[in-house]
């Protein structure tokens, strides 16, 4: 989830001031307070409606609007790069522990269509597909997995349980086949590749040619 917070409990003063209470000391834990804590899980849906992104996106390295374009309930994104780490994906950030995203991919032209979890250019996994092949990324290790199964369209998701994920595509966007491979992303973090960012989710367009993005859903899994 990126750089983690340490709070301190705050009051304001007559004068307009803000201290620590007394008694408070930033050496020992302090009690939480007594309140009700608001419910964030959110499902974030991206139908890519009018002709601009939600600001909830943003890319990894770049903002080159030359190579998309938010269109017809889609973006289109011009490829680029021979692998995850050169694309500069286009990013989402979770903001659950525990979570599946999906998204429907056309592949046009000799392109690369990817969906990631990114933390940098050097530390990424995910899945893949080409016109006709899935592939997975695990880590870097990028393989296909099923071969001649795809005619250029496919849908894929991602589900996150604390950081162990599994990786599923599906031709009509109902039936779900699960890759044999999962993975373990815990050590995507600051601590290990520097940078102070978080593992975000991806859209990645690779190679050469275009990949057309449509019906992003992100949601969250509470008590999992």
């Amino acid at each position: 989830m990126g750089r983690q917070t340490l709070l301190l409990p705050i009051e304001w003063t007559k004068d307009g001031w803000y201290k620590v209470p007394e008694g408070i000391s930033d050496t020992e834990p302090v009690k939480k307070a007594d309140i009700t804590v608001s419910n964030t899980n959110t499902t974030f849906i991206d139908n890519f409606s009018g002709n601009k992104l939600s600001p909830q996106w943003s890319f990894f390295n770049e903002y080159n609007t030359n190579r998309f374009q938010v269109d017809s309930n889609s973006v289109v994104i011009k490829a680029k790069g021979d692998s995850v780490g050169s694309c500069s994906p286009l990013l989402y950030t979770p903001s659950d522990h525990s979570y599946t995203a999906e998204v429907e991919l056309f592949i046009e032209g000799n392109a690369i269509g990817g969906f990631a979890l990114f933390y940098n250019n050097s530390a990424y996994s995910g899945l893949l597909a080409d016109k006709s092949n899935i592939l997975a990324n695990i880590h870097g290790w990028q393989f296909p997995t099923e071969t001649h199964v795809l005619k250029g369209h496919v849908f894929l998701r991602i589900k996150n349980i604390n950081n162990t994920v599994d990786l599923y595509y599906s031709m009509n966007g109902n039936d779900w086949i699960k890759l044999e491979n999962s993975l373990e992303i815990s050590g995507f973090h600051h601590n290990a590749f520097g940078g102070f960012l978080g593992v975000r989710i991806g859209l990645c367009s690779i190679g050469e040619g275009a990949v057309k993005f449509k019906n992003f859903k992100y949601t969250p899994i509470t008590n999992p």
